[in-house]
């Protein structure tokens, strides 16, 4: 599907400068000049050469204001050769970051909001609201990543499979485009059936729940200490709140530590003050995998 396709009252198309910072899929750093394709109230659709996976968190820049806000990757809409384009949120759901009067949802929007969604590894079932963003980037991929409270990682989440005595919770394309025909449920890949709780009720939007979403990384942190010095070390996955990292150090829970994430010898890094809070053993890998929790002030830098 196309951008094109896709839009509705609440996507304006417009190309505006913008300058993306974070690191990409493999951990490497990035500054990108580049621009938008889509604006929306709640972000807008970025097109970048780097590769970046759902959920992680850059900062946005505008080259004509140089106004900043801190989005979220929702998922890629397209790719084109090496040029990728992807639909970002604010995390400040509330920001006028573009400065546009945006016309209300209409009623085709509204409806289509609200789907079920199953966790596609521990078949959970919730029923969300979705913004426009997150309604394109789960049509285009039928289904979309997001954060899973019962595995505790962010998993990919796709339409249930249909069961037979319930009546057919409709997708954001059918409210849309009218009912799918029936060789085409014929055709859909059928998938275990979880059951759905039975008070199903929309999902509450938290600013802190982003903060305890994982993204996997694959890049060295350095940890330092006053009992080993400095530990360079193979980092899992990182977010907001923290990171993962395993060792051959037998870090203690509760140590205070210093880390750099990710980490380049030899060139500037930056430490931040933090503490491991989770060890658990590898006695297979002869090594340890910890979890870390950055100081309150480090994370709201």
């Amino acid at each position: 599907m196309t951008l094109e396709g896709m839009r509705r009252s609440s996507r304006i198309p417009k190309e505006i400068g913008i300058l993306l910072t974070g690191s990409d899929i493999e951990g490497k750093v990035f500054s990108e000049e580049t621009k938008t394709v889509l604006l929306s109230r709640h972000g807008a659709g970025i097109v970048s050469t780097y590769k970046l996976s759902a959920e992680q968190e850059l900062i946005l820049r505008r080259l004509d204001t140089n106004k900043e806000a801190e989005v979220r990757v929702v998922g890629q809409l397209g790719c084109e050769s090496d040029i990728y384009t992807y639909g970002v949120a604010f995390l400040d759901s509330a920001v006028n970051f573009w400065g546009i009067k945006f016309p209300p949802p209409s009623e085709i929007d509204k409806s289509a909001s609200m789907v079920m969604l199953e966790c596609s590894s521990c078949e959970a079932r919730e029923t969300v609201e979705q913004s426009d963003l997150e309604s394109d980037v789960y049509l285009v991929n039928e289904g979309i990543v997001r954060y899973c409270k019962q595995c505790g990682s962010s998993t990919f989440w796709k339409r249930p499979s249909e069961r037979v005595d319930a009546d057919p919770v409709p997708s954001p394309a059918e409210v849309e485009h009218g009912p799918v025909s029936a060789p085409l449920l014929v055709e859909e890949e059928s998938a275990p059936v979880a059951v759905a709780e039975a008070d199903a009720k929309p999902a509450v939007r938290t600013e802190n729940r982003r903060k305890d979403v994982r993204t996997t990384v694959n890049f060295k942190a350095c940890v330092r200490t006053f009992a080993f010095g400095d530990d360079v070390v193979s980092c899992e996955d990182i977010s907001r709140g923290g990171l993962r990292f395993k060792s051959r150090k037998p870090y203690a829970v509760n140590t205070e530590i210093e880390v750099a994430a990710p980490y380049s010898p030899g060139t500037l890094n930056i430490f931040v003050r933090a503490q491991i809070v989770h060890v658990t053993e590898l006695k297979e890998e002869r090594s340890f995998r910890c979890g870390v929790a950055y100081a309150a002030r480090s994370r709201n830098r």
